[in-house]
């Protein structure tokens, strides 16, 4: 058995060594990894075995490009940037396959930022309560989504043209579309990095505000659910009210999929 475990223990290595920039293994990996696996194990054992380690490809984005969210300089005093866009979701068939397919299975998001540094409520100071600086996550569908968005531009100032209600309306699917990710710490002028996994199963811990001007709080898993080949998602920079900012430094997004 220890033999076995050590074989098994170096295709694994041998697959990630091979992986993209990214730091995951490709799906090519996988597929070398499962078919070595053969020799020892039943392929129900082994995609347990994945699937457990969580040895799935993934599609990541990132940025460190620095924006100021500033509700103050919006048409309705509500800031909304689109600070980062994922690849497409791939193809669910795969091809030259007739018995697997692709399977969304989490998403994580990554933060850098902080608030405008002050507050006109002292007891909120260093808490998450009241922030009105945050990020959301909404589904761009290009079969119903605007085709003018330049998807490779950068950040993008969502807030400087359309108020709020116009930009749901942008992206009418899924519908409904946006899920709060997380917000800043009230009146802080450090930067706090935030990681946020949401997988398909609904977290029964989180608190659930589906009406929250934020977001669907607490629905993330809805998101996963709901994602369809061709779709992205779009990490949004948001503040709103007077004197509420939201500073970003980096930002990233990974979907990770099995196959």
């Amino acid at each position: 058995m220890g033999s076995t475990l050590s074989t098994l223990s170096t295709a694994l290595t041998k697959g990630a060594e091979s992986a993209s920039y990214n730091g995951h293994p490709t799906e090519q990996d996988v597929v070398d990894v499962r078919e070595f696996m053969l020799s020892f194990l039943p392929i129900e054992i082994i995609d347990l075995i994945l699937d457990f380690g969580e040895y799935w490809p993934c599609l990541r984005v990132d940025s460190n490009n620095e924006i100021e969210a500033v509700a103050s300089g919006t048409i309705t005093g509500e800031a909304t940037w689109l600070y980062l866009i994922s690849p497409p979701i791939p193809p669910r068939e795969i091809s030259g396959t007739d018995s697997r397919h692709r399977r969304i299975r989490k998403v994580t998001f990554e933060m850098e930022s902080h608030d405008q540094g002050w507050t006109s409520f002292p007891e909120n100071i260093g808490t998450y309560n009241g922030s009105w600086s945050w990020f959301e996550a909404i589904i761009f569908r290009p079969s119903v989504s605007p085709c003018w968005v330049d998807l490779n531009s950068g950040p993008f100032n969502f807030g400087a043209t359309f108020n709020a209600q116009d930009i749901k309306e942008l992206f009418p699917e899924p519908n409904p579309n946006g899920w709060l990710i997380q917000t800043n710490i009230v009146a802080s002028n450090e930067s706090l990095s935030h990681s946020v996994t949401w997988t398909e199963f609904e977290d029964e811990e989180a608190f659930v505000d589906p009406t929250s001007l934020k977001g669907r709080e607490g629905l993330g898993h809805e998101l996963v659910r709901s994602l369809e080949p061709g779709d992205r998602i779009m990490l949004m920079a948001k503040s709103k009210f007077p004197g509420w900012t939201n500073h970003i430094y980096e930002g990233s997004i990974e979907i990770y999929y099995s196959i």
